[in-house]
């Protein structure tokens, strides 16, 4: 992004959470009720624990929050430490240690992955954690996990093929295999006038526990390393649906669910990564893509290099398609166009000099003059109807709520957003897209000129070969 808006589009760009109704929770006061606590041990049971199956653990789990990140596809189930109908979620294992997040990922019709989110910059109340206390929730889990799992765990040093280079601590226990991994940095602390280094400020990323079933043999067994995706771009238009009624669409993305924060951009680009059969996770995507301590939202520049840099580990190429960021030269020449649009409506015309109208000012039918028909809007359906085809999905940068979706007025605040665009319907002049908000947000629909209109920018992430 360019000088001048930069410092204001990196705020809020990319950065809005959906309102509580778009995911169907309840709002509610923290002292409106005692909070239910929920229990997580029994997933410590690795005798029973990799029997399950999504009618099973549906349920077992089905009074504990549990929910299925997919309204079609049973193979990822959550419970989150959340609002929950009129009561608030509390996690907890062995009694006393807090835990954001468990996820139970199947493969084959069995439960094959718990993934246990026990503290992240992200979700935690304690965001800003001390290195100190950091270390401290790293040990006292590790003593648990000696207690409960095996009595000794076998380090496993850093995953330099990971993007976000966690320590990793295995136990092989009798029925499964648990891995600890964690991941903190030291961000050097500089003086804003002078540029000049004055100490370091500690940022903790994440913690979270992997539980897998115990394989036969544990030789060369190294959980967690990834040498980038084995998918190939043409493996890809298998996954290309095209039905009577004129949608052609990719249907098998997995979802990312991001919660109340700011997290759209990162849950997108691993939801990207899942889809080409690379393990990431949004936890990961915040940290080398440089989210802020309690949920921020992302820089759009920051993750721009971010994918880049990371795209030759994992075996993917990272490309912008369409740049409408409005940068200075950009703006200008845009609020020319937008003005003459508006004189021809009978619309306001606006303060050429006044960036702030790029967040709220401006008015919709206008936008759609200026944006939605003629060679932007060209370039954008061509965009779409190529990689559609080729079964890539664009991540998609917009201005949110300007616009109809599913035939409704947009029920989300306006601001910076990052969504895919997952298919297309020419006869019905729509795009079809999802958004990294769960359950009933796998698939929905925009006016096709009235997504151009809201469009700031296309990316594409795929397979490099």
């Amino acid at each position: 992004m360019k000088p001048l808006l930069r410092p204001i589009i990196a705020l809020v760009m990319l950065a809005i959470a959906p309102f509580a109704g778009a995911q169907k929770r309840i709002v509610i006061m923290p002292d409106a009720g005692k909070p239910k606590d929920i229990s997580i041990d029994a997933v410590f049971d690795g005798a029973k624990l990799w029997d399950n199956t999504d009618a099973t653990l549906e349920a077992a789990w089905k009074d504990k929050g549990f929910k299925w990140l997919s309204a079609t596809v049973k193979d990822h189930g959550q419970i989150r430490r959340d609002n929950w109908g009129l009561q608030q979620v509390k996690l907890s294992a062995f009694g006393n240690k807090n835990v954001e997040e468990v996820s139970f990922l199947l493969k084959g019709g069995k439960l094959n992955e718990v993934s246990i989110a026990i503290w992240n910059k992200g979700d935690s109340q304690n965001a800003g954690i001390s290195d100190k206390d950091f270390n401290a929730i790293v040990e006292d889990w590790s003593a648990e996990l000696n207690r409960r799992v095996a009595p000794k765990f076998d380090a496993r040093g850093k995953d330099k093929t990971s993007a976000a280079r966690a320590e990793r601590r295995m136990w092989a226990g009798k029925d499964m295999l648990a891995q600890l991994e964690y991941s903190g940095v030291w961000e050097k602390v500089r003086d804003q006038a002078t540029g000049r280094e004055h100490g370091r400020n500690f940022q903790g990323e994440f913690i979270r526990l992997r539980l897998m079933p115990k394989p036969a043999s544990l030789v060369g067994m190294n959980v967690g390393v990834v040498s980038g995706t084995t998918v190939r771009r043409s493996d890809l238009t298998k996954s290309v649906k095209r039905e009577t009624g004129g949608d052609v669409f990719i249907d098998n993305i997995p979802m990312v669910d991001q919660g109340d924060k700011g997290y759209c951009a990162v849950a997108t680009a691993a939801r990207l990564f899942n889809y080409y059969e690379i393990p990431a996770d949004q936890h990961e995507m915040a940290q080398i893509a440089g989210n802020p301590a309690g949920g921020g939202g992302t820089n759009p520049d920051e993750m721009e290099a971010a994918l880049r840099k990371i795209s030759g580990k994992y075996k993917v190429r990272f490309q912008t398609l369409m740049d409408l960021d409005y940068s200075s030269h950009k703006y200008q020449s845009f609020m020319i166009k937008y003005n003459r649009a508006a004189k021809k409506l009978g619309k306001k015309v606006l303060d050429t000099q006044n960036y702030i109208y790029f967040f709220g000012g401006l008015d919709p039918e206008v936008l759609r003059e200026v944006n939605g028909n003629g060679p932007t809007f060209e370039k954008f359906m061509r965009i779409v109807r190529e990689n559609i085809d080729k079964g890539v999905p664009v991540m998609w940068g917009l201005q949110i709520g300007m616009f109809p979706e599913n035939g409704q007025a947009a029920r989300q605040r306006g601001g910076g957003h990052m969504r895919l665009i997952i298919g297309y319907n020419d006869a019905k002049k729509e795009i079809i897209f999802s958004d990294s908000w769960g359950a009933g947000h796998e698939k929905k629909r925009m006016a096709a000129p009235d997504a151009s209109a809201a469009t700031m920018g296309l990316y594409l992430l795929q397979p490099s070969a």
